[in-house]
């Protein structure tokens, strides 16, 4: 199992928070983006970015490609789908963390967990749209 309940926890999934001080109100987050970390937000947006130039370089193995202000309240969004981008089957929401369960982790630990948390799952989230993420249009056949 996977967890992420803070921006910190969305760094090794290419996005990587910076300042708050950045935001002229004072509330969106400054933060770099790698290849990886901007897959994870367009497919979150449902659509491509073009990015202003990131705030650091990052590594030689994950070059940082861009920077965005992001939301508080993104966090939960993006966490969701990076969960599942890196390989979990599921996710979960429970209070303000999101916990993902991994193709490699055993039935009998899943279920029990899920009764553990029976009462404060809000939501449940999986790949399970006719597109992956996505639905298919039924009259037109269109995915976007």
């Amino acid at each position: 199992m996977k967890t992420v309940s803070q921006w910190r926890h969305l760094e090794k999934y290419g996005i990587v928070p910076l300042t708050g001080e950045a935001c002229g109100l004072m509330y969106r987050i400054l933060c770099d983006l790698t290849e990886d970390g901007q897959r994870i937000v367009e497919k979150c947006l449902g659509c491509g970015l073009s990015l202003p130039e990131a705030w650091n370089s990052g590594t030689d193995k994950t070059p940082h490609v861009g920077a965005i202000m992001l939301a508080p309240e993104m966090l939960i969004p993006l966490g969701a789908f990076a969960l599942l981008e890196s390989g979990c089957r599921e996710v979960w929401l429970v209070g303000q963390a999101l916990i993902g369960i991994e193709s490699t982790d055993e039935e009998t630990e899943v279920a029990l967990w899920r009764q553990f948390h029976q009462n404060n799952m809000q939501r449940h989230f999986a790949y399970g749209g006719t597109a992956g993420d996505r639905n298919v249009h039924l009259m037109t056949g269109r995915v976007h």
